[in-house]
């Protein structure tokens, strides 16, 4: 065991890609709110390229040091403890599964032409707005776990890693419940069919308001008019089954609206209209949501470090380190400190008995030896080093 401890690093990496690690996580973080800003913001097609291009080259980044850290761990045969006990786990959720299915189909998206018509365009755009691929994106919020692990808010190891433990399972219960929440009916929020079904009805009922228009009024006009005064700045184009086109958006904003569109033309009931429509308002409804579990995440981890760790230190590592070392060694003879109204608790029914009768024990076994002559009568009164 020795040994193994010996030749065991758990950073597994020079100290200086550990370091480069932790601000990229810290950099991905602020990548992922500034994303869904700019989701929610609709910016245009330059700077989302860009936030996708860095995306991509995060999710790259992290998927070669979670090979690296395997390739290393698997060589000195230390690849189970580092899954298991040091949060490979989160490495590898945060890793190849977000490049493969969602930055990596994002980039090659941008990097197609959006008007092209085929098979292999229509699929990346279904695997970019499928709601179990979106869904894997808040994976990345997961990584703030790991910068908790790099900091080390007192010398006690087993409060680092209770409170590590508990801060993972809080994170990982929250990205749950966001995940989970995306498949049951009543409580998916930006979801792209619930969106297309409610635009396609707001759509109807306008193009019934401008039926009733009287004679003589340009009911495309007034139509263009309407869906502007919306302010929703989804609809790309509506055209009729003759051909006639009733609303086109700008070139430069069409343009834009093209990487989030249905792949379809989109009927509009009652109506011989079909609409070319952009999700972009679901996937808005959904970066909200995103940004307000990051900011839960955060505050539940920050709570975590600046609150429950002095907590969890002054009632429950600091009266086991205390009492440890009063029974291992004989001239450390300090109380415990016990709290008021906390008698009952199993740590503070220890400190009392290890307060009212193991110190006074203690000094009187210390007492008897120096009566009785010096070591020799201390090896053979009482060897504590033999009970523990």
């Amino acid at each position: 065991m020795s040994s193994w401890k010996k030749a065991y690093n758990p950073d597994h990496l020079p100290g200086f890609i550990e370091t480069g690690i932790i601000l990229l996580i810290i950099l991905v973080i602020g990548h992922t709110i500034t994303e869904d800003i700019a989701v929610i913001y609709h910016w245009d097609h330059r700077w989302m390229f860009y936030l996708t291009v860095a995306g991509f080259v995060f999710d790259l980044i992290f998927t070669a040091e979670f090979a690296a850290r395997s390739i290393i761990t698997l060589k000195h045969g230390h690849f189970k403890h580092y899954v298991t006990q040091e949060r490979g786990w989160i490495d590898a959720l945060t890793s190849f599964p977000l490049l493969l299915l969602v930055s990596g189909p994002a980039l090659v998206v941008y990097l197609t032409d959006a008007h092209a018509e085929g098979a292999f365009f229509s699929f990346l755009i279904i695997l970019k707005t499928a709601k179990a691929i979106r869904v894997t994106r808040v994976l990345r919020l997961i990584r703030v776990i790991k910068i908790f692990g790099k900091i080390q808010n007192t010398e006690s190891q087993m409060t680092n890693r209770h409170v590590a433990t508990i801060s993972t399972i809080a994170v990982v219960s929250l990205v749950s419940v966001l995940v989970i929440a995306q498949f049951v009916p009543f409580l998916h929020i930006g979801d792209h069919e619930a969106y297309r079904q409610r635009r396609v009805s707001e759509l109807s009922s306008l193009f019934q308001a401008a039926s009733a228009f009287p004679e003589g009024v340009d009911r495309s006009s007034g139509i263009q008019k309407m869906i502007r005064a919306e302010g929703k700045g989804d609809v790309i184009k509506i055209k009729r089954a003759n051909g006639e086109v009733v609303f086109e958006a700008d070139p430069g904003e069409s343009h834009d609206l093209m990487f989030t569109a249905y792949p379809d033309s989109i009927v509009i009931p009652g109506t011989d209209a079909q609409v070319n429509l952009s999700f972009h308002g679901a996937d808005a409804e959904h970066a909200r949501l995103n940004i307000i579990v990051l900011l839960c995440i955060l505050s539940i981890i920050g709570s975590f470090m600046l609150l429950y760790t002095r907590i969890f230190a002054q009632q429950i590592a600091d009266p086991i380190f205390v009492m440890d070392k009063g029974l291992r060694e004989w001239s450390y003879n300090l109380e415990v400190r016990t709290l008021p109204g906390r008698d009952k608790e199993e740590v503070f029914r220890l400190a009392q008995v290890y307060n009212n009768r193991w110190l006074p024990l203690k000094s009187q076994i210390h007492s008897y030896r120096k009566t009785q002559g010096g070591e020799t009568a201390e090896k053979s009164v009482l060897s504590l080093d033999g009970l523990l």
